[in-house]
């Protein structure tokens, strides 16, 4: 199921991808969780929301995707999203 909703996503069904992504997310599944971040961070078939996107990353990140991992690593130093108020 995630290869199809990859596919998708690469494919910029992006609208078709959500519901896939975000069943398989609720399920555990990082990589899932990964791409959803992508797509709140890029507004890609979702409304863009960096907050969003940093939340899917960590829940990721817990569960041991490097790719979010990352992703947070490049947020955390290039994003105001981690600035104080």
């Amino acid at each position: 199921m995630i290869q199809k909703a990859v596919d998708m996503f690469e494919k910029d069904r992006y609208e078709e991808a959500l519901p896939i992504f975000k069943q398989l997310a609720k399920d555990g599944n990082a990589e899932a969780m990964y791409y959803l971040g992508m797509m709140y961070y890029e507004g890609w078939g979702v409304e863009k929301d960096e907050k969003a996107a940093v939340e899917w990353w960590k829940k990721a990140n817990r569960r041991g995707s490097l790719d979010a991992k990352y992703m947070l690593q490049i947020i955390c130093a290039t994003s105001s999203v981690f600035a104080r108020e």
